[in-house]
């Protein structure tokens, strides 16, 4: 076996073990804490005993879905981590199955764990576990949930694979799409609810490590994430729904195509090239941090729902260049069914910086030439991969056929700028603004066993 392969393996066998120690312990942890609590409510009770009986739910999730491309230069991605849409109908981007697991061991401590099935671009059956964790509420406003959970961070957190939940085909491309990569984190989360002003107002605090690979246009995209912190504030009043959220991130490692970029670039003598070694840096990834703030507003009254996010993330990386994204979505229910309109943005927030064209002294071996050109080349392809702007347009119909059943019909118009098609696979070169028209039928479904 090839020694590049069999480190890859090794890494993601260690990466696999360390999220397991993580979790084990955890759970170790939070039984103890829970069991010295236990006893002291047992010293304190002799008449009233905590229900301690084990019980066990079963349920799930589905989405049988097709989608028309009516493109032949933009392959669609409805998220980084699933594989683009090579076909002119395909069921592959929106067709899923979930199952989970509840479960109850006392009415303090309960356990959820849950498996995604879909196209992704991960084989690994770890990538597959959606959600795992222990959850001990020692009281009616302190959650602590330990394991792999949602980050919580934008409004579809906790369901964002559920499309019978949501109005929408699927979560809005322009605000879900590069943001997924930290959709879930293997850690901690502690959460505080109090009543506040006639309404409930929720403070989550998160930290842990995440796992990624993305198809993105030149190749596969494995990122390790550390430090990952987030902090999440809800309140929910009446009919309303206000969320600010912000995260941290550091990458921790890095195996894509530049790594070989930023070596060549290392190797070259500054004397040559000055301004190499500041390419390199702006390319290699471990060490880079990245910044995420949201806000999101939801109003659900009878026949309206209104529902917004904004979003920005902050990075000095030149793989994932700053960019600010967002969303409004207005529907407008009819007994059973619900019409909508979604308009979505997303565009980096500066122009990429521009790097001069080595100046290389004259005499120079045509092959060392050659070479450090073809480096500066490669530099500039890369900065050009990771940028994105696009305008979409949407309209949709939900019919609820039955109370755990659904149909849903969408589509949607893109207008894609030529040099920022970072999320989309391109098949041709682009000279100019594209127009990209999807349709999308999709059945949605919700069951317990």
């Amino acid at each position: 076996m090839p020694e590049k392969i069999t480190k890859k393996l090794d890494g993601n066998l260690d990466n696999t073990s360390n999220i397991l120690l993580w979790i084990k312990g955890g759970i170790t942890v939070l039984v103890v804490i829970h069991l010295c609590v236990m006893s002291q409510v047992q010293a304190r009770t002799h008449d009233h005993h905590e229900q301690s009986e084990f019980n066990l739910n079963f349920s799930g999730f589905g989405t049988l879905g097709v989608v028309r491309s009516f493109s032949d230069e933009l392959l669609f991605h409805r998220e980084l981590s699933m594989n683009a849409s090579d076909s002119e109908y395909s069921f592959k981007p929106d067709s899923l199955l979930g199952l989970q697991v509840n479960a109850d061991f006392s009415e303090s401590l309960d356990g959820i764990a849950q498996v995604v099935l879909k196209d992704r671009t991960s084989d690994l059956i770890l990538d597959s576990l959606e959600l795992m964790f222990l959850r001990y509420r020692p009281n009616r406003d302190w959650s602590i949930r330990l394991g792999r959970t949602s980050t919580d961070l934008y409004m579809l957190s906790e369901y964002r694979n559920v499309s019978y939940a949501y109005l929408w085909s699927r979560p809005i491309p322009e605000f879900y799409t590069l943001t997924s990569t930290v959709s879930k984190i293997d850690g901690i989360d502690i959460s505080y609810t109090h009543e506040l002003g006639g309404g409930s107002w929720e403070t989550k605090l998160a930290y842990g490590i995440t796992h990624s690979l993305l198809a993105v246009q030149t190749g596969r995209f494995d990122v390790d994430l550390k430090n990952v912190v987030a902090l999440t504030s809800i309140y929910t009043w009446e009919d309303w729904i206000f969320r600010l959220a912000a995260a941290s991130v550091e990458v921790d490692e890095l195996d894509f195509m530049t790594n070989d970029l930023v070596t060549g670039l290392n190797l070259v003598p500054a004397t040559l090239w000055p301004e190499a070694r500041v390419l390199a840096q702006e390319l290699d990834g471990p060490g880079q941090k990245l910044q995420y703030y949201a806000l999101g507003l939801q109003y659900d009254h009878m026949n309206w729902i209104i529902q917004s996010e904004l979003g920005y993330i902050d990075s000095d990386w030149g793989m994932l260049q700053s960019f600010y994204n967002g969303y409004l979505s207005v529907g407008y229910r009819v007994d059973e069914m619900t019409f909508y309109s979604v308009l979505a943005y997303i565009d980096n927030s500066e122009e990429p910086a521009h790097y001069v064209s080595p100046q290389l002294p004259k005499g120079l071996p045509i092959e060392v030439a050659g070479q450090i050109n073809a480096l500066y080349e490669g530099a500039v392809e890369a900065f050009s991969a990771g940028q994105v702007e696009q305008t979409t347009f949407s309209l949709g119909l939900r019919w609820d056929l039955y109370p755990n059943t659904c149909v849903k019909f969408q589509w949607d118009h893109s207008w894609v700028d030529p040099s920022a098609t970072a999320m989309w696979t391109q098949t041709l070169e682009l000279f100019e603004d594209a127009e990209v028209d999807l349709l999308s039928l999709n059945f949605s479904f919700i069951f317990s066993l």
